[in-house]
């Protein structure tokens, strides 16, 4: 009911990751898009989910919110 994420995986630690990709400068929305994302697979899998956000730059709303929810911003020049 939330969509798709971009890539759902494993990191080196066993732990599943949702990793939301965008082209441009993310606000406080795309930061909102991947906590669902990430609770939602949290409470379908019952597993600790990590987030990282993938993007060239980020607003300080956003930074702020992925801050509180535990997410991980990654800057990335497309």
């Amino acid at each position: 009911d939330v969509g798709a994420a971009d890539i759902v995986g494993t990191d080196e630690a066993g732990r599943t990751v949702v990793v939301e990709l965008k082209r441009r400068r993310v606000g406080p929305t795309a930061a909102g898009q991947l906590a669902r994302y990430v609770d939602a697979l949290a409470r379908e899998t019952d597993e600790d989910v990590r987030g990282i956000l993938v993007a060239p730059s980020i607003t300080d709303g956003a930074r702020r919110l992925l801050d509180e929810e535990g997410l991980t911003f990654q800057r990335l020049e497309p």
